[in-house]
């Protein structure tokens, strides 16, 4: 999504008239460059790059990109039998607590975390979505429309504890599969299992069945992760 909407704002400023009102398009310019690289660092050390490969990349030291992208890093497992999440999943879960906290909602739910997969743009679960008919912009109005549910602004720690509930569903839909990482996919198959009969996709215009063909359809896609 950053790409795409860097492209349309580096148009905007080319054409924009006013030198102030091109200045104030490079701001945003410039705010989507940061969010598209660390989308792209994710995908990186997802795909199995390391910091100092990213660090080559982007041209500075290991050291500075283990610190400005440490917070994507994979932990190391507190138990031989967790999986752990990729980075990409990590970014996923951070843009899903912004988007409820935009919402005003105290927790994390599946809605959130559809958002923030469509935010992440990742080329499986966000792909499945947006052939599905479902946009960034399009689910936000949808999700402001429909309101948080009920929940009131809620801090940090309510957001931790939701996220590793959250992980932990997930955990066994990417074990039940064999894999040996929680990938973006098992994330979202997660969200529509534990979702209140599609309700969630139903309210953003979108058939969940849709979805799952979409996913399924994927070139090595994972099956289902409510087989056993």
């Amino acid at each position: 999504m950053s790409g795409q909407r860097i492209c349309e704002l580096a148009e905007e400023a080319a054409e924009a008239a006013d030198p102030e009102a091109a200045l104030e398009t490079l701001t945003r310019i410039r705010e989507e460059l940061q969010e598209f690289e660390r989308q792209q660092v994710a995908r990186a050390l997802t795909g199995g790059r390391s910091y100092g490969d990213v660090a080559r990349a982007m041209g500075i030291t290991r050291q500075a990109a283990h610190r400005r992208f440490r917070d994507l890093a994979k932990h190391r497992r507190s138990e031989p039998r967790q999986l752990p999440p990729t980075p990409e999943v990590r970014l996923v879960f951070q843009y899903a607590r912004s988007e409820a906290r935009a919402l005003g909602a105290s927790v994390l739910a599946p809605l959130h975390i559809v958002l923030g997969i469509l935010r992440n743009g990742d080329r499986r679960a966000a792909a499945a979505l947006s052939a599905s008919g479902l946009d960034l912009e399009g689910a936000r109005r949808a999700a402001r429309a429909a309101g948080p549910d009920g929940a009131t602004a809620g801090g940090r720690g309510a957001d931790r504890v939701d996220m590793r509930a959250m992980l932990a569903e997930t955990a066994q839909c990417a074990r039940r599969r064999g894999a040996s990482e929680i990938h973006v996919e098992h994330v979202l198959r997660s969200a529509l299992a534990s979702d209140d009969n599609g309700g969630t996709l139903q309210r953003l215009g979108v058939a969940p069945d849709r979805v799952l063909a979409e996913l399924d359809a994927a070139p090595g896609s994972d099956a289902s992760c409510l087989e056993a």
